[in-house]
């Protein structure tokens, strides 16, 4: 659990389908990407195959920022997760299913990668609200 809270009127993003994490390349240049997530015992976790680019740079400098945008409240309500990012092997998919979960997709009939599956844990540092 994280020492940073979340305010509470700003946890319902937590339940947005895609949010877009940010790192930096080796190169300096940040990149952000959009990502399916949970929030999970106070960290953002999302599952992804070890070779992505945003999954090697925040396994590289160990941090990551994860926004997230209202989709309907003007003006554009949002929260950003600034944060330190570990990596956890998965192996047999155990969190890779607990993710799909949220968005009612069955693991075994999912055509996407399976090997190399890894989890990224941004565990916040710091929370920015807007609106």
């Amino acid at each position: 659990m994280s020492d940073v809270d979340i305010p509470v009127s700003h946890r319902d993003l937590l339940d947005i389908p895609v949010g877009v994490i940010s790192t930096v390349n080796p190169n300096g240049y940040p990149h952000s990407t959009g990502v399916w997530f949970i929030f999970v015992d106070g960290a953002i976790a999302i599952s992804a195959v070890g070779s992505r680019q945003w999954f090697k740079n925040a396994n590289r400098t160990g941090k990551a920022a994860f926004l997230m945008i209202d989709p309907v409240s003007p003006p554009n309500r949002t929260l950003e997760i600034r944060g330190d990012a570990t990596r956890v092997d998965d192996a047999d998919l155990t969190f890779l299913r607990r993710q799909f979960a949220k968005y009612e997709i069955d693991v075994d009939e999912w055509r996407g990668p399976k090997d190399d599956r890894q989890v990224l844990i941004i565990r916040p540092v710091a929370v920015h609200t807007w609106g």
